[in-house]
């Protein structure tokens, strides 16, 4: 079984590239809307929060868990790795991808207040773009609107304001994903709008196939939502998106 966890409803974009590309695999959704969002949290107190998670879709069965929250992940997908046996999976900001598509030496990385100012963050650029100018912005209250559905352009435009020569633009919180077609509409159809959704579900596979751990034949799988305060509100509003 496959667990997916995010803050949210940022990762159902994950989701539903693995359930894509893994049609027979049960999953279940884990969404801590209670404590949401983690961005402008403390790193002890998130990872507190994902370590929690973690837990809880461990005891659910799952034998790799999606940590499908940059913030997340960010904070210390080392330390998750030595707290829990299943196959932990993080996700970052794809800065790799951008420098390699990038023809003006320019990329923009757009997350959360905490995730721009990571030292994960700063190494990813270091590694993976040290010749490439990249300008980070930290888009704030951009989660929370996703999250109650009050997106406008006007919001969206304080931080795309920001954006001007930058020909990549990384998505850097799973959240942003799922208005990925808005921010797109913004900026115009020069800007590549990227994010590591793809990239995570072929890894969940090739984790799958490397440990044995995927259907070997065609079944009916399972989908299972979760969320923090045991809402069914919440749980519909999952089902809207998947």
């Amino acid at each position: 079984m496959i667990g997916v966890f995010d803050s949210g409803l940022g990762g159902l974009g994950i989701f539903r590239k693995i359930k894509l590309f893994l049609p027979y695999e049960d999953i279940v959704y884990y969404a801590d809307n209670k404590n949401a969002p983690y961005g402008n949290k403390s790193e002890d107190k998130i990872k507190e929060l994902t370590l929690n998670s973690l837990k809880l879709l461990e005891k659910k069965g799952c034998d790799i868990i999606v940590v499908a929250c940059n913030t997340a992940t960010t904070s210390g997908i080392d330390y998750y790795r030595k707290q829990i046996k299943a196959h932990i999976i993080g996700v970052v900001p794809v800065v790799k991808t951008a420098a390699q598509m990038t023809t003006k030496k320019r990329i923009a990385v757009l997350a959360t207040k905490y995730t721009i100012q990571s030292r994960y963050l700063d190494d990813l650029i270091k590694k993976f773009a040290p010749k490439i100018k990249v300008k980070k912005i930290a888009c704030e209250g951009w989660v929370k609107a996703i999250e109650n559905n009050t997106v406008t352009d006007a919001l969206l435009k304080k931080c795309l304001k920001n954006i001007s020569n930058e020909d990549v633009v990384v998505l850097g919180c799973t959240h942003f994903t799922l208005i990925k077609g808005h921010i797109q509409r913004l900026l115009g159809p020069d800007a590549k709008v990227v994010s590591s959704n793809d990239a995570v579900a072929r890894h969940v596979m090739r984790v799958g196939m490397k440990y044995r751990l995927l259907s070997n034949k065609p079944r009916k799988s399972k989908y299972i939502y979760l969320c923090s305060d045991n809402s069914k509100k919440y749980t519909d509003k999952i089902k809207q998106y998947v």
